[in-house]
């Protein structure tokens, strides 16, 4: 697992596949994205620890490419889920797009999550950090990020979104009108057993609707279980990228 440990102010969780069948991404065009979303954190997320969960093929163990060392060399800690028989699952058996990404995205941050309770540094880190943010891989923090949005005496013991939109999916499936994008959103460390219990409710609820032949996704999932009284909106979270189902360009 990892690396270089410092006292930090601000987690930011980095999601990513870089070997995988979806989107129309390439490997070595996932890693010099996510590299740069890397480098964009650091940049603009104060005194940030970058933190790569990465839900890829096994086919990423065989790896040893400059470009992916140069990757892993440059965030603060590397998660590699690609072991975990739940990744191997969807990637071996899912060829839907949309519920395999939603559905790794969801157990990796859960799993992830939980590993925090159990490894030393990195709770060392959580304690002493401001908040934790998650940040979806090959997507960029821009000059529109402003922290104080995210932490100030409004926002304290709160997850904090881009203002929810209107749901698209049917409201009888997923018991919501709207949905919260979930490329850049953060939570306080204070928040983070009350997290591991919203993946748990996401994750579970999520299998139940993919096995009654419906969809839900994890932007109408939070949209469901984020505790209403501890939802922060922002109208600009600062962030850009290129969604992968067909590289349209989205700025939020």
């Amino acid at each position: 697992m990892s690396k270089k440990s410092k006292k930090s102010k601000n987690i930011v969780l980095i999601t990513s596949a870089i070997y995988t069948n979806y989107g129309i991404y390439n490997t070595q065009q996932r890693i010099e994205q996510t590299l740069e979303t890397a480098k964009s954190a650091k940049e603009f997320i104060p005194n940030a620890v970058t933190v790569l969960i990465d839900n890829s093929k096994d086919e990423i163990q065989n790896d040893d490419s400059k470009e992916l060392n140069e990757l892993i060399e440059f965030v603060d800690y590397y998660i590699d889920n690609s072991e975990d028989p739940d990744m191997q699952f969807f990637h071996q058996n899912v060829s839907n797009y949309d519920i395999g990404k939603n559905a790794m995205e969801t157990f990796g941050l859960l799993k992830t999550l939980n590993h925090f309770k159990t490894d030393d540094e990195l709770i060392n880190e959580i304690k002493n950090s401001d908040r934790i943010f998650k940040l979806s891989g090959r997507y960029k923090v821009t000059e529109q990020f402003n922290f104080d949005n995210f932490s100030n005496k409004n926002t304290k013991d709160k997850y904090v979104f881009k203002k929810a939109q209107p749901a698209w999916i049917d409201p009888v499936v997923t018991r919501t009108q709207t949905l919260l994008q979930t490329r850049l959103w953060s939570f306080t460390p204070g928040l983070l057993d009350e997290t591991i219990e919203l993946y748990k409710n996401i994750s579970n609820n999520m299998m139940s609707v993919f096995n009654n032949n419906q969809y839900i996704d994890i932007e109408h999932s939070m949209s469901r279980f984020v505790p209403k009284d501890k939802l922060v909106e922002l109208e600009t979270v600062g962030l850009v990228g290129n969604i992968a189902p067909n590289g349209m360009m989205i700025i939020d």
